[in-house]
């Protein structure tokens, strides 16, 4: 009896080429933006979420997106306002989803490892979330204290300049409205 080899048979092995993140075409514009901002980027988060363990998540994933887009980074005007963009994008998502919201606030209560903020800063962010709806606030908070330009933030919005200032404007009615119905709040109760 004659034994037989056995017959290898050929598989056929696909890989797919991912572009690698130093790519001379896309890669130099995004680490140079990324290193520059980064820290910003997540203090704007923490400013807006309020939560920096939640905010930590979503820099995360803002960067990520930046990573998968980087592409478009060559058709940009103003590479810092298409990153806060997506920062935005991906905050405003984070906050319409409840239930992480609640998760992450469960663990800063356990792990709260920070100081507490002042009491004029949680006034402040208080104040602004009783008054104005998370979009509006967004916008407050990147152009009075990131000082971006409504052309920014036109960009990051996918709106027009004028709607962007039209927006704060009103925004702004609402602040100062809402000051006034406290400061006559406050001086009727103290007259009783």
């Amino acid at each position: 009896m004659s034994q037989k080899a056995p017959v290898r048979q050929r598989t056929a092995v696909t890989t797919s080429r991912v572009e690698p993140a130093h790519d001379e075409r896309y890669g130099h514009a995004l680490e140079p933006l990324l290193a520059a901002t980064e820290k910003r980027l997540g203090r704007f988060l923490v400013q807006i979420i309020r939560d920096r363990t939640l905010a930590e998540d979503v820099i995360q994933e803002t960067l990520l997106a930046a990573f998968e887009q980087r592409a478009e980074l060559v058709h940009v005007r103003n590479p810092e306002a298409w990153l806060f963009g997506i920062a935005r994008n991906r905050s405003l998502h984070a906050l319409r989803t409840g239930r992480r919201a609640r998760a992450a606030l469960e663990r800063l209560v356990r792990d709260r490892e920070d100081p507490p903020d002042s009491v004029e800063a949680v006034a402040i962010r208080d104040f602004l979330s009783r008054v104005l709806p998370p979009e509006d606030r967004i916008l407050l908070v990147l152009r009075y204290v990131h000082g971006f330009s409504a052309i920014d933030l036109a960009e990051m919005t996918c709106r027009s300049p004028d709607a962007v200032r039209q927006r704060l404007s009103r925004a702004r009615q609402r602040l100062l409205a809402a000051l006034d119905s406290d400061d006559r709040a406050l001086q009727t109760s103290l007259r009783r």
